[in-house]
């Protein structure tokens, strides 16, 4: 028998199937982003064999660890490739339009997938950007019903902004890791997403963006808008992208590009401390 879940976040759904005997249990990733039924998912079906399919067209791009294949009518993606060796991967994941067939390694996964496996496999970040999103690497919290986002390279200080904010002026942690920055109909949204990293945060919740802020480490608080290139720039390097992929690159860029056009961009070298906080309220509320 096999059973079949749905998920919904920032305009992407998918239904994911799998025998009963694979299937996964909910975790506090997916959880919240679960719901009763969709209309036009992105349909993951997984299956556990001894050995993963050999690969049907030829190599696209190697990263980090995984590697991926050209196949008819898509990608195949193989998980976990040590050096980029296919046979070494616990997932091949073939993507052909919304059909999405999944096979994991018997010995890897004797009792069963998790929800990091459906992570793992669902190319969130392709996903995401057919919808008029990008995966953004930052902090996200909701404050007076709007979402400031906080960005910078790891170790700078995003978490530590998000949480002086939480305690010092009671706003709500969404993802203490990314989120999707998306363009609609009613402007350009933060939305949640089921990835978090390490952080304990992560909530079903679209909000309009009132600014994005990317840190440094300072010996004394001070901020300024950015605009043009700088911000461009800021807001690209947060941005999770298949670079291999050309029409990947192309929606992105047009997306930071309005991004930089309709949302204020600040630069906020600073202290870990409230001097930051008052930094960021002082030029939202319009002040210098």
């Amino acid at each position: 028998m096999s059973m079949e879940k749905y998920y919904r976040f920032a305009g992407v759904e998918l239904a994911v199937s799998a025998p009963d005997e694979l299937m996964y249990d909910e975790d506090r990733h997916l959880a919240p982003f679960r719901v009763d039924s969709v209309t036009n998912p992105h349909r993951f079906t997984f299956e556990r064999v001894a050995q993963l399919s050999a690969p049907e067209g030829d190599v696209v791009t190697v990263q980090g660890d995984y590697v991926v294949y050209g196949c008819p009518g898509g990608t195949t993606r193989y998980i976990n490739a040590v050096g980029g060796d296919w046979q070494s991967a616990t997932i091949r994941a073939r993507h052909c339009g919304h059909d999405h067939a999944v096979e994991v390694k018997e010995s890897v996964y004797p009792g069963g997938i998790t929800a990091k496996t459906v992570l793992n496999a669902a190319m969130a970040e392709h996903l995401v950007l057919q919808q008029g999103g990008v995966v953004f690497h930052c902090s996200y919290i909701s404050h007076e019903g709007r979402a400031i986002l906080f960005t910078a390279p790891s170790g700078t200080g995003k978490s530590t902004q998000a949480e002086l904010w939480r305690e010092l002026r009671g706003a709500e942690i969404i993802n203490g890791d990314r989120a999707v920055i998306r363009s609609t109909e009613a402007g350009i949204l933060a939305c949640g997403i089921p990835f978090a990293g390490s952080s304990e945060y992560c909530h079903n919740e679209t909000l309009p963006i009132i600014a994005i802020v990317y840190l440094a480490q300072a010996p004394s608080t001070s901020i300024r808008p950015l605009g043009g290139y700088e911000a461009f720039r800021c807001i690209w390097e947060g941005c999770s992208i298949n670079t291999w992929d050309k029409g990947d690159i192309t929606r992105a860029a047009d997306l930071v590009q309005q991004i930089v056009e309709e949302i204020p961009v600040y630069y906020l070298p600073c202290t870990p401390d409230e001097s930051a906080v008052q930094a960021v309220e002082k030029v939202l509320k319009g002040g210098r």
